[in-house]
């Protein structure tokens, strides 16, 4: 997998990234496709944290990476790479999908950052995370909204985070925008006349939510 991996980042940085003459100095211990290569399988979720993921790395992957740099200057060179990183999942994203899906999926799920009885304490992701109920299972969590546009074949399109609190509709705005495909379906969160016809005039979006129970529109069962 690890191997299968590294030439899929390797081929697509050197489709995005033409030869250029070497810069002088002291050539990098890893290369930038390697850094991308360890960022990616540390999201794996076999691994608990970022720690934990180089522990295995340090004691299992030197094979692979002889010159495997520190914790710490892991972190700042997969941290240097975002964009690139963020690139390439776009790229592999629309490779995995061909653009023959009728429509995509568009959803959110909520993501506990502490336990709620630590969440009073200043500090922890102070103007960050916030209160948000789980309707699925009844309860309170404090932490983020996940938002997630998803094509049948479970290929994620789009992505983005939100307090746990934040309203469904402008979360929708972002994804539409991000994605830029042209059908979804989306439940009652999502669900709004006045928002609908506008990713439908902004984006040429058709989106298909499920109407709220009090709304003259709802569906018969």
């Amino acid at each position: 997998m690890l191997v299968s991996l590294f030439v899929l980042v390797d081929d697509w940085w050197e489709s995005v990234h033409p030869p250029s003459a070497r810069k002088p100095g002291r050539p990098p211990s890893l290369s930038d496709p390697e850094v991308l290569t360890l960022a990616i399988l540390a999201q794996w979720p076999r691994w608990r944290s970022e720690r934990d993921f180089f522990r295995f790395a340090d004691a299992h992957l030197r094979g692979y990476f002889p010159n495997l740099l520190s914790h710490g200057q892991l972190n700042r060179r997969i941290r240097a790479l975002e964009p690139e990183l963020k690139a390439f999942q776009w790229d592999l994203a629309a490779t995995l999908a061909d653009g023959s899906e009728v429509y995509h999926v568009l959803d959110t799920t909520l993501i506990p950052a502490i336990v709620r009885v630590r969440a009073c304490r200043k500090g922890l992701f102070a103007g960050q995370a916030a209160f948000g109920r789980c309707v699925s299972k009844t309860e309170w969590v404090y932490g983020f909204k996940v938002a997630l546009s998803v094509s049948p074949k479970g290929v994620i399109m789009g992505f983005g985070l939100a307090e746990a609190n934040s309203d469904e509709r402008p979360i929708g705005e972002f994804l539409v925008s991000s994605d830029g495909y042209d059908a979804y379906l989306a439940d009652k969160g999502f669900s709004s006349v006045d928002w609908e016809k506008q990713w439908l005039q902004k984006y040429g979006a058709l989106v298909a939510a499920t109407p709220q129970e009090s709304a003259r529109r709802v569906w018969p069962e």
